[in-house]
Parts: structure tokens; C-alpha cells; sequence
């Protein structure tokens, strides 16, 4: 079993240089079935992730280093390490961290693995769908399911 630790510098499983962030699927490496686990690394002036809420998803976000901020619909307030953030499921849980700061911020993130999943994205006037795994390979011959981003349809 491998065993992951939350402080280490890697291994780093994804990365986006638009939004300044790396991240390590830790979770999955200690062989969680049922929940996610991942160590998010901002680095200075990072933008975050796009704001977003999950509709099948609850997240827990613990700071473990630096000072990144937590933006949601209705403010901003900057965090600092050992705090904890709880999104709930739905619009109420609409939720991002930047880093407007000049040292890393590490941010550990934990949720449920909702299969399926929609995630609304109200800045981008998009919402993703996914009915598997999206960070897992489909295997040959298997289904693919459906993953994407969608245009929100008009608000009349």
C-alpha cells in the first residue's frame, strides 16, 4: 500500500500553468475507493480554480501552509493554515481559493466521489457533466459515459 503524505513536494499528478496550481491525487495513491483526497499547491498570484459548485459533491478544505483566500458568490476572506472550509452540495457550496499572496499556499481537499456529477461554473456560464471517473482512463472496449462542459441555457 502506498502511503502518501500530505507535505511532501510531489509526486504531481496534474498540473495548470494558467491557474498557477499542482496537484496530488492523494486519496487515490493511499487507495481510497470512496472518497477524494487531494493536496492543491498555489503558487504566488495564482488565480485559483474557476468558481464553481458541485451538485452531487461535498468538499472539506484544510490550509496546510500559507495564507490563500476563499472567494464564493457573496465574499473573499483569506485563510490561514489549519483552517478548515466545509462546501456543501449545491449553489451554497460555490466556492474557490486564490493565492493573491507572494509564497506557495497548500490546501488539502476532501470529498465524496458522487458518480454522477454536475459541477456549475456560473462565471464561465457553463456546467460539466461527468458519469464516470474523469480522471480515470477508459479502458478498451469500455463505455466511455458522458464528460463535458455545457453552455448554461438562458435564463428566461
Amino acid at each position: 500500500m502506498s502511503r502518501p503524505n500530505v507535505f511532501a513536494d510531489g509526486p504531481w499528478d496534474r498540473e495548470s500553468q494558467q491557474m498557477k496550481i499542482r496537484s496530488q491525487l492523494v486519496g487515490k495513491a493511499a487507495g481510497a475507493k470512496e472518497l477524494g483526497a487531494s493536496v492543491h499547491e498555489l503558487r504566488p498570484g495564482s488565480p485559483g480554480f474557476n468558481l464553481h459548485a458541485h451538485y452531487g459533491m461535498e468538499e472539506l478544505f484544510v490550509v496546510l501552509s500559507g495564507t490563500p483566500t476563499l472567494r464564493t458568490a457573496d465574499a473573499e476572506e483569506a485563510l490561514a493554515p489549519g483552517d478548515v472550509v466545509s462546501c456543501p452540495r449545491g449553489i451554497e457550496g460555490l466556492h474557490t481559493f486564490t493565492n493573491p499572496t507572494e509564497e506557495l499556499a497548500r490546501v488539502l481537499a476532501i470529498s465524496t466521489l458522487p458518480v454522477p456529477e454536475v459541477v456549475l461554473y456560473p462565471e464561465l456560464g457553463k456546467f460539466g457533466v461527468a458519469t464516470r471517473d474523469p480522471l480515470t482512463p477508459v479502458a478498451e472496449g469500455e463505455h466511455p459515459g458522458i464528460v463535458g462542459l455545457f453552455d448554461l441555457p438562458d435564463a428566461k
